[in-house]
C-alpha cells in the first residue's frame, strides 16, 4: 500500500494546478487504463433493483452508478435508514429545485438564503455530504451551502441517514443526499413539457434517450425555469445534460456525463424581526428590501467518466474519474437594521464575493463476491483521491448607495451607485486520501452483517493573496497548513424473523477536518461524531414499504465564529429521536410517501469546569417535529381513466434559528392539491401550493432575518411524452 502527494504549483494558475491534479489521479489509478485493453461482458438492459442498491453489470441489469451503498444487496438486507425523491413525485407535485424535493423525505430541513444558497439539516445536524451520481460536491463542506440548478434532468433525489464516512469521507455526520441523474435507456424516450404559474412562472424541459446502436446508448436533457418569484426574489435557472453509455464488450462499460448550467437569483436578505420574533408595524411581509444591483449567479460544467470491468460473475473492477467548474458570483445586501424609531432600514453590510471551486476526484473499487464455509461475502475495498482547487475574491464596495436607508414603508430600493473591486482572494488547495473497506455477510437467510473501515488523510494549504483589479497578484501572504488524519466505521446487523420484516441495529462514526485558521496561526481539531440506531422495515409484496427508526447522534469539538475572526470552541451538542416513515403503492393507481420525524437536538455542557451559556438549548435549525405526507390516486379504468388527483400536507414544529435560542420561527402547516388528467401520450396537470394561504417564515439568515414562505399560489403543466 502506498500513499503518495504531489506538488502542485501555488494557486495563481488554475490550469497548471488541475493538469498537475491530472496527473496524480493518472498515477493513482493506472489500472483502469490497462483494464480497456482487457477482454469483457456484455451490459445490457437497465433493471433497478432499488433506490439504493447497487446493481452489477449482467444481462439482467447494469451499474446503478448514483448508488449509495455500492453494492448489489437490496435495501431490506442492509442495517441502513434511507429515503427517496423519485421521479413520479418530483412530476406530480410540479417540484423543480433540491429545497422543495427535501419536503418528500423524512427528518430532513432544507433551508433557502440569499435567494438562491440552499442548505440542509439531517436528525438535527447540519453537517452532510451533497452528491451527484455518487460523486461529492465539495461546496457545501467548505461554505455550508452552494445554489443548486432545477431538477430537469434529475431521476430521483436519494438520503441516507446517518454517518456515512467510510464510503464517501468527511463531513456526512446527518447523512447523504445524492442527486441521481436520468440515464440512457434500452429503447428510444422522450418527453417534452411547458409549464406557467403565479409570479410568472414558466418552465420548459425537454429530454430524449435510446440507443444509437448495439453498444452506445444517450441521455440529453434541457431545461429552463423563470420566475419573477414571491416578494420579486425571482430566479433564471438553465441547464443541459448528456450521458453516454459504452459497452465495447460483454465485459466492459463506459459511461460519460457532461452536466452544465448558468443560473441568476435575486439575493433575498429576509425581513428583520424584533425582540419576541416579531414583524415590525408597518412592515410588509411581501416587500423585498435589497438594492435592485445584488445579484447571485452560478455556472458550473462538471465531467464524470466511469469504468467498469467485469473479470467474473464475483469480481467486477470500477474507477470514476470527475471535475467540475464551478462560479458563485455574489453581491449582496446581507443585513438591514432598524433605526431608532422603526420606520427605516439600514443596508448595514452589502458584500461581495466570487467562489471559484475546481475538484478533481477519483475512485476506485473492486467488488469481490465469495463464500467462506457456508458464509456469503460481498466485499467492495477502494481508494478515492480528491484535489481540491478553489479560490475566493473579496473586495471593497463602494458607491453612495453603500449602507443606504430605505422606508419600512413604500420603500424607494434604488438609493444610488453601488458596485465592488477586487482587493485580495483567500486560497483553499486540499487533498485527501481515502482507503476503504467493506464487508456485507450472509450469515444465514436470517441473519445478516455489514462492517466497514476507512482511513482519511486530510492535508490543506490556505492562505490570502492582495490582487489590483485584473486579479494580478501584488502581495503574497503567509501560508497556513493543517494536516489530519482519521480512522471511521461503521458495522450493523439485520435480523429477518420473517420475510417481509427486518430489524436491525447499527453504530458509526465521522468526522470532519476543522479547515479554520485563527489570525494567530491556531488551528483545531476535527469535529468527531458518532450514531448509534436500531430500526425495522417492512415491505409487503415489492409494492410498499414501511419503517421506523431510532437513533441517537453527537457531534464533538464544534466550533462558533466571533467577531474579529476569532474562533471559540463550544463543545459538543446531540441529537436523539425517531422516524417513521411510508412508501408505495398501498393499491393499483394509488401511491403514497409520508413521514413523521421527532428530533431533540441540543447543545451539551462542557467537559471542564467552564459553564457553556448554550447548554441544553435546542441546535440550530432543528425542529422537534416534522410530518411530509404526499398522496396521489389516478383512476386505472372507467369513465374516469388518467384523471388523477393528488394531496400533501408539510407541517413543522417551531425553528429556533439561533444557538441562544432568542429567535424562533413558529410552526406552520401548508397543504398542497394536485388535479391532473392523462390520455394517451399527453398530460395535464394543476399544482395549487399553500392551498389554504397559510402564513409562515421558512427560513432564516443573522438569527433574526426571516424569509416569508410564498402565499398561494398555482401552475399549470402540460407534457407530452413518447
Amino acid at each position: 500500500m502506498f500513499i503518495f502527494t504531489t506538488r502542485c504549483p501555488r494557486y495563481g494558475r488554475i490550469g497548471e494546478a488541475s493538469l498537475c491534479a491530472l496527473l496524480a489521479v493518472a498515477l493513482v489509478s493506472p489500472l483502469s487504463s490497462a483494464l480497456a485493453q482487457t477482454a469483457p461482458v456484455h451490459a445490457a438492459d437497465s433493471v433497478r433493483t432499488h433506490h439504493l442498491s447497487e446493481v452489477t453489470v449482467s444481462g439482467a441489469h447494469r451499474n446503478a452508478f448514483s448508488s449509495v451503498n455500492k453494492i448489489d444487496v437490496p435495501l431490506r438486507d442492509m442495517p441502513v435508514t434511507t429515503s427517496a425523491v423519485s421521479a413520479r413525485t418530483i412530476e406530480q407535485r410540479g417540484i423543480d429545485d433540491l429545497q422543495e424535493a427535501m419536503k418528500n423525505t423524512t427528518g430532513v430541513r432544507a433551508n433557502n438564503t440569499y435567494g438562491g444558497f440552499q442548505h440542509f439539516t439531517i436528525r438535527g445536524f447540519s453537517n452532510f455530504v451533497l452528491m451527484v451520481d455518487g460523486v461529492r460536491d465539495e461546496r457545501h463542506n467548505i461554505s455550508t451551502s452552494a445554489p443548486s440548478t432545477n431538477l430537469a434532468n434529475v431521476e430521483s433525489v436519494e438520503v441516507l441517514k446517518g454517518p456515512a464516512s467510510v464510503l464517501f469521507g468527511h463531513s456526512a455526520l446527518g447523512g447523504i443526499i445524492n442527486i441521481a441523474r436520468k440515464r440512457p435507456s434500452a429503447d428510444f424516450k422522450a418527453d417534452f413539457s411547458a409549464a406557467y404559474g403565479t409570479f410568472n412562472t414558466r418552465r420548459i424541459r425537454a429530454g430524449a434517450g435510446g440507443p444509437i446502436n448495439d453498444k452506445l446508448r444517450y441521455r440529453v436533457d434541457f431545461g429552463m425555469s423563470d420566475t419573477d418569484g414571491y416578494r420579486h426574489s425571482g430566479s433564471n435557472t438553465n441547464n443541459g445534460y448528456l450521458a453516454l453509455e459504452y459497452t465495447p464488450t460483454e465485459r466492459d462499460l463506459f459511461y460519460l456525463t457532461i452536466g452544465a448550467n448558468k443560473d441568476i437569483y435575486d439575493t433575498d436578505t429576509g425581513l428583520p424581526m424584533l425582540e419576541g420574533s416579531k414583524l415590525a408595524p408597518g412592515m410588509d411581509r411581501g416587500t423585498r428590501y435589497n438594492d435592485p444591483a445584488d445579484f447571485l449567479k452560478h455556472t458550473r460544467y462538471d465531467y464524470q467518466l466511469k469504468y467498469v470491468h467485469r473479470f467474473n460473475s464475483g469480481l467486477t473492477l470500477s474507477d470514476q474519474l470527475s471535475y467540475y467548474n464551478d462560479n458563485i458570483n455574489y453581491f449582496s445586501t446581507e443585513e438591514l437594521s432598524f433605526n431608532a424609531t422603526l420606520d427605516s432600514l439600514n443596508r448595514s453590510f452589502p458584500f461581495y464575493f466570487n467562489h471559484l471551486t475546481k475538484p478533481l476526484q477519483n475512485q476506485l473499487e473492486l467488488t469481490y463476491e465469495f463464500d467462506t464455509k457456508g458464509i456469503s461475502h460481498k466485499l467492495l475495498a477502494g481508494y478515492s483521491l480528491s484535489l481540491l482547487d478553489r479560490k475566493t475574491y473579496n473586495g471593497d464596495v463602494f458607491g453612495p448607495g453603500k449602507n443606504a436607508s430605505v422606508s419600512v414603508r413604500n420603500p424607494i430600493l434604488n438609493q444610488g451607485y453601488i458596485d465592488f473591486k477586487d482587493t485580495y482572494y483567500r486560497a483553499t488547495m486540499e487533498n485527501v486520501h481515502g482507503i476503504y473497506v467493506q464487508d456485507w455477510i450472509k450469515i444465514s437467510e436470517k441473519l445478516k452483517g455489514l462492517v466497514g473501515l476507512r482511513y482519511d488523510i486530510f492535508r490543506g494549504t490556505y492562505f490570502t493573496d492582495e490582487v489590483d483589479t485584473d486579479r494580478n497578484v501584488t502581495s503574497e501572504g503567509p501560508e497556513s497548513k493543517i494536516s489530519k488524519s482519521a480512522l471511521t466505521y461503521r458495522a450493523g446487523l439485520v435480523y429477518q424473523p420473517l420475510e417481509a420484516l427486518s430489524v436491525y441495529g447499527s453504530y458509526s462514526t465521522y468526522f470532519k477536518p476543522a479547515r479554520r485558521v485563527a489570525p494567530n496561526g491556531e488551528t483545531f481539531d476535527p469535529e468527531t461524531g458518532y450514531q448509534g440506531e436500531i430500526g425495522s422495515r417492512l415491505e409487503m409484496n415489492a409494492r410498499w414499504t414501511a419503517s421506523l427508526a431510532l437513533y441517537y447522534m453527537r457531534k464533538n469539538n464544534q466550533l462558533e465564529a466571533l467577531p474579529g475572526g476569532v474562533y471559540k470552541r463550544i463543545g459538543s451538542a446531540e441529537s436523539k429521536g425517531f422516524e417513521a416513515e411510508i412508501n408505495g403503492s398501498l393499491l393499483p393507481g394509488l401511491d403514497l410517501t409520508a413521514g413523521y420525524t421527532f428530533s431533540k437536538a441540543e447543545y451539551l455542557p462542557y467537559e471542564s469546569q467552564e459553564i457553556n451559556p448554550v447548554a441544553g438549548k435546542r441546535v440550530a435549525f432543528a425542529p422537534q417535529n416534522m410530518v411530509n405526507v404526499w398522496l396521489n390516486y389516478e383512476a386505472q379504468g372507467g369513465a374516469l381513466k388518467g384523471t388523477s388527483i393528488g394531496a400533501g400536507v408539510n407541517s413543522m414544529d417551531e425553528t429556533f434559528t439561533n444557538s441562544a435560542n432568542t429567535f424562533v420561527m413558529p410552526a406552520y402547516t401548508v397543504a398542497d392539491l394536485a388535479l391532473g388528467y392523462r390520455i394517451g401520450r399527453v398530460g395535464i396537470r394543476l399544482n395549487i401550493n399553500n392551498l389554504f394561504n397559510e402564513r409562515y417564515y421558512a427560513n432564516a439568515i443573522y438569527a433574526n432575518q426571516f424569509s416569508p414562505g410564498a402565499t398561494r399560489n398555482f401552475l399549470v403543466s402540460l407534457r407530452y411524452s413518447l
